[in-house]
């Protein structure tokens, strides 16, 4: 049994660090085994808000600095921060362990604002946003159930008009960023919390929905600004509610073991549509929003939620969505002819975030799969993920980058300083690496294009070389690239200038027009998971020509 030593953090009540006179303003005293690693203890005791690599030391932002008795680097640490850091105690709570009594300081790293995508650029023709009709005041809960965000929008049933949205990030990142590492954690017992946290995010937003409808209530007025109160004196009833996520985030939603979505051969629990109850999504929780009346006249927690069925443990219930808000789901099984030799053309859907989610169908058959992106497309605290494309591509231009990823000096050793950048002030020290793009930065997203580059391309192969029509790219990720920073360093095709298009969150607008077409008995849901289980779903770690293509698209450059 390992020896159990004290542990002294410093902080204070406003912010954590802070000083007077040289000593800490305030201090909290606690012990653990000398065995484990910083990180539980400081999350134990809300003092760090997340593994965000889920404890690989990948993501360098759960710094602490030993003020006493710090501990020797680890090799990881050694990799990770700079030896004038190391010397001053700075280690990484995600792998470091004191192994005697010390005094530390939790050090607050710069996080760039991940922004929310609610705004659908494409329209489906289905949802009638020029309705004139006065007296409709039913409503629809669209949820995106992200990975890193949550989004949900209050939509007029009828219309489409969105009346109210909610967004916050995903509580879960504690556990990690990446689906892999929260998996991990529900197998490692953390289940029933990840469910927890991701139903209080829904709580809190359907709490604000229904505080803006008793005000819309109280005031006697519609969206459209008339006059009208219905018969039961409140501004709105609610429909439904309709989820639409990727598949190991559906499972922590339900509850549902997550523990075969992490290892081969990847096959989830349940892939249909889920059809339930508020009661049953909200089970154990004690929160009920007060004023979402249900348009049957039922309870709160009677309210139909469905939850959007997913295509394979890689392919989820977001994809679906999206794939039916762009109005891309292939034919009923029953329609689907003889594979062709003709050339046909076909519509391609690309969701990157840390993993790379993509779609390829010709109206009659349908592809899709999926691959780890890492965190290149996600951005770090002083780039989005879309600015290191365009940022690549203009070094690239300039020729300070060659074609396979090298920075000619002096940039190779100390990085690209990032243009109007400032140096962050963290516990007294300048931390150099938030203000520059380095050589490592670069491989990082050489990596994650390289996958999903390749990936398209075998996704365009099983398809039958088809001409492309329309690429559409959803998500923040899409919605703010460049398209011509992402053909320049080869991330898309050249063949598909000018036919890519920026979709905004489909998952969000497939949610609201699968829980429309579901309660309004307008789709049937047998025939949703027909259309689901009609696609093709490949694994590319199957696949032998994944490995050289990966290898091929390393390179930067058009092709």
């Amino acid at each position: 049994m390992s020896e159990h030593i004290k542990i002294t953090v410093v902080m204070n009540d406003e912010k954590l660090n802070a000083q007077k006179d040289g000593e800490p303003v305030g201090k909290m005293m606690l012990t653990q085994e000398s065995a484990l690693t910083l990180m539980p203890l400081l999350l134990g005791n809300g003092l760090m808000d997340g593994s965000f690599c889920g404890g690989r030391g990948d993501c360098g932002r759960c710094v602490v600095q030993f003020l006493k008795g710090a501990p020797l680097p680890t090799g990881l640490e050694r990799s990770r921060l700079e030896p004038e850091e190391l010397r001053q105690g700075y280690r990484l709570a995600c792998v470091t362990r004191p192994k005697a009594d010390c005094t530390i300081r939790v050090v607050e790293t710069a996080q760039a604002e991940t922004p929310i995508v609610t705004d659908m650029n494409l329209v489906s023709a289905n949802i009638n946003l020029d309705s004139q009709q006065k007296n409709l005041s039913c409503y629809i809960i669209a949820v995106d159930l992200g990975t890193t965000t949550i989004a949900m929008q209050l939509r007029d049933a009828e219309t489409g008009a969105v009346a109210d949205t909610y967004c916050e990030m995903n509580p879960q990142r504690k556990y990690g960023t990446d689906v892999l590492a929260r998996i991990q954690a529900a197998v490692d017992g953390q289940g029933e919390e990840l469910r927890r946290l991701v139903c209080g995010v829904i709580l809190r937003g359907l709490g604000q929905f229904a505080k803006n409808l008793l005000k819309r209530a109280d005031e006697g007025t519609l969206l459209d600004g008339s006059s009208h109160v219905n018969e039961n004196g409140n501004a709105g009833k609610i429909l439904c509610m309709c989820i639409a996520g990727n598949t190991a985030m559906e499972h922590l939603l339900l509850g549902l073991d997550v523990s075969s979505l992490g290892r081969a051969p990847f096959v989830p629990v349940e892939k249909g549509l889920q059809n339930i109850t508020a009661a049953r999504l909200f089970e154990g929780m004690e929160e009920q929003p007060e004023g979402l009346h249900m348009a049957d006249g039922g309870a709160f927690f009677d309210m139909p939620v469905y939850v959007a069925p997913c295509m394979s443990a890689f392919v989820g219930g977001d994809i679906v969505a999206g794939l039916y808000a762009l109005g891309l789901f292939a034919a009923k099984a029953s329609e689907v002819r003889e594979k062709s030799k003709k050339v046909r053309h076909a519509a391609l859907l690309i969701d990157l975030g840390t993993n790379g989610e993509m779609a390829i169908t010709d109206g009659q058959r349908m592809v899709v799969t999926a691959t780890a992106a890492g965190p290149a497309f996600e951005g770090d605290g002083t780039m989005l993920g879309t600015d290191r494309i365009a940022l690549t591509a203009q070094l690239l231009r300039r020729g300070i980058l060659d074609e396979t990823g090298l920075l000619e000096e002096p940039y190779f050793t100390e990085g690209v300083r990032i243009e109007g950048a400032k140096e962050v002030p963290v516990a007294g020290r300048q931390i150099k690496n938030e203000c520059y793009f380095k050589q490592k930065d670069i491989r990082s997203l050489q990596m994650a294009k390289a996958a999903v580059r390749a990936g398209v391309e075998i996704l365009w192969e099983e398809m039958g070389r088809p001409g492309i029509e329309k690429v559409f790219l959803a998500g923040g990720f899409g919605y703010y690239l460049d398209v011509e920073a992402a053909v320049a360093v080869g991330l898309l095709p050249a063949h598909m200038r000018g036919r890519v298009e920026a979709a905004g969150n489909t998952s969000l607008a497939g949610a609201y027009e699968l829980g429309r077409d579901l309660c309004g008995n307008r789709l049937d849901a047998a025939s949703l998971e027909e259309r689901t289980c009609l696609a093709e779903s490949i694994n590319l770690a199957e696949m032998e020509q994944f490995e050289l293509l990966y290898l091929k698209y390393m390179n930067l450059g058009e092709n």
